[in-house]
């Protein structure tokens, strides 16, 4: 991906089915609609009345993305390496891997017989930021911003990425789940003993960042602060994909 360029991309599963991902590039200033009846069909190829004719409205910016989810059931943003959170209305957003996962009404998402409906940006000129991948409409500056810590070791950042495999995947899981600090050890070659030191001074960077409640070393939170602060560089990879035209 060179440039200013950047690509939103449509991935689908169903029973039996996978779709996509296909996508377009999107220049700054250009709206794409997503849907039965979008630019970007979402729930035709994996056929979905759960997802709205036009359930999502995105606009490339100079800073990120304008997005509207007018989806009737609403979506899932999954930012790369941050938690999932439901996205209603109008947003801001700004990060370079994010995936937003069309709603659909049914309640075992992640189930056998599931259908999942994806819509994928990927941009690596937009930065991660301080305050997550979504800017709300009252976000202000920061006033007071703590000495950053040291950066992690190469031996603590390897340690998060087999702890949080899942959470550091892209494209994203619907669920993500922590490895066993046991199972850890095994991978890396070191005492369980071992993982807990390594984990348990990146977490107290990601304390010294500002983070309030330390939980537990499995605990994502320190994690998803860590990112937000660049300690652990987001992918370079992206998805493979076809590319589609824009219609008319």
């Amino acid at each position: 991906m060179a440039g200013d360029e950047r690509w939103v991309l449509a991935y689908e599963e169903g029973p039996g089915q996978v779709s996509g991902p296909v996508g377009m590039r999107v220049s700054v200033g250009r709206s794409l609609l997503v849907g039965r009846e979008g630019d970007l069909p979402l729930g035709v190829d994996v056929y979905d009345k759960g997802v709205s004719r036009r359930a999502v409205e995105i606009t490339a910016t100079p800073a990120g993305w304008d997005v509207t989810v007018s989806n009737s059931n609403g979506a899932v943003l999954h930012a790369w390496g941050q938690a999932p959170v439901q996205l209603t209305g109008r947003q801001q957003l700004i990060w370079p891997r994010i995936a937003l996962r069309i709603l659909n009404g049914d309640r075992s998402a992640s189930g056998p017989g599931s259908r999942l409906h994806w819509v994928i940006f990927e941009a690596d000129q937009i930065p991660v930021t301080p305050d997550g991948a979504h800017v709300s409409a009252n976000t202000t500056s920061r006033t007071f911003t703590p000495k950053p810590p040291p950066p992690l070791t190469p031996e603590q950042l390897a340690a998060l990425e087999v702890v949080f495999a899942e959470h550091l995947q892209w494209p994203p899981p619907v669920l993500a789940k922590a490895a066993k600090l046991g199972t850890a050890a095994r991978r890396l070659g070191i005492s369980e003993s071992g993982v807990q030191e390594r984990l348990s001074k990146a977490r107290a960077k990601a304390v010294a960042l500002g983070l309030p409640h330390a939980g537990g070393l499995v605990d994502p939170e320190y994690l998803y602060a860590l990112v937000r602060a660049g300690f652990v560089a987001p992918p370079r990879t992206r998805m493979p994909r076809s590319e589609q035209p824009w219609p008319g």
